[in-house]
Parts: structure tokens; C-alpha cells; sequence
């Protein structure tokens, strides 16, 4: 059975709203629609606190649906999310490097110039919110 469908057992035998499961949950209706539905899969967090709330092991509660134990693997892989941050980093860097060398080939036109600034800052902010969403 997939999670989403054991949410809705769970949630139904303790005689829950999804609102009422929300309230414990201490996330919002929408999220339990969503989960129960299978369009999204709650973080770890929230299935420790589901875990909790319906007394139930992390492996039972998990046990097969590989789609929630690859989503987990994704989202928790450190190693391949600090990959795509460096390739982030590299890629910013390389189109700075490229406006640059636009601006100087083009140095007649200050319109240009800005234009390249206002892409470097829009980009290295991106990158920073990037990194600081990590921490």
C-alpha cells in the first residue's frame, strides 16, 4: 500500500479530519490533500510527527512504497545536492567570465555594461539565496 493510502486509513480509523490531522500535524489541510493524494511526500520531519501521531514504526509506516523511500534518498543526499550547487557555482562564474568579455568587446556601449551588471548581481543573488536556503 502506498503511504498516501495509508494516511487516509490511518487518518480515517482514528475518525481525523484532514483538517484535525493537519492541526497535529502542524501543517495545513492542502499538505494532508496533498500527501493522501500522492502529489507530494512529507519530509522526514513530518513522517516522524505521522509516525508519532498514529503510533506507528518508520518502517511500517514506509514499507513498500519505493516512490517515498527514492524521494527521501534524493531530498537527503547531501553529496548529490552539494554537486549541484558547485555546478551552480562553476556555471555563475562562467557567465560572469562571458559578460565580461562581452563588455570589453563592446566597451563603446555602456548600455551593455549595465546590462552585464545587472545580470552578474541578478545572478550571484540567486546563487547566494541558493546557498543560504542550504543552510
Amino acid at each position: 500500500m502506498d503511504l498516501g493510502k495509508k494516511i487516509i486509513e490511518m487518518r480515517k480509523n482514528a475518525k481525523l479530519s484532514q483538517e484535525q490531522l493537519a492541526e497535529k500535524l502542524d501543517v495545513t489541510r492542502q499538505t494532508i490533500s496533498n500527501w493522501e493524494n500522492g502529489k507530494f511526500y512529507p519530509d522526514i520531519d513530518a513522517l516522524v510527527k505521522i509516525s508519532k501521531c498514529f503510533n506507528i514504526s518508520l518502517d511500517d509506516l514506509l514499507s513498500y512504497d519505493n516512490k517515498v523511500l527514492e524521494y527521501l534518498k534524493d531530498s537527503t543526499d547531501v553529496v548529490k545536492s552539494n554537486k549541484k550547487l558547485l555546478y551552480a557555482i562553476l556555471l555563475n562564474i562562467l557567465v560572469i567570465i562571458l559578460f565580461i568579455i562581452v563588455g570589453i568587446i563592446a566597451n563603446e556601449s555602456i548600455s551593455i555594461i549595465v546590462i552585464v551588471f545587472t545580470i552578474s548581481i541578478i545572478s550571484f543573488s540567486y546563487l547566494f539565496y541558493q546557498i543560504i536556503k542550504k543552510l
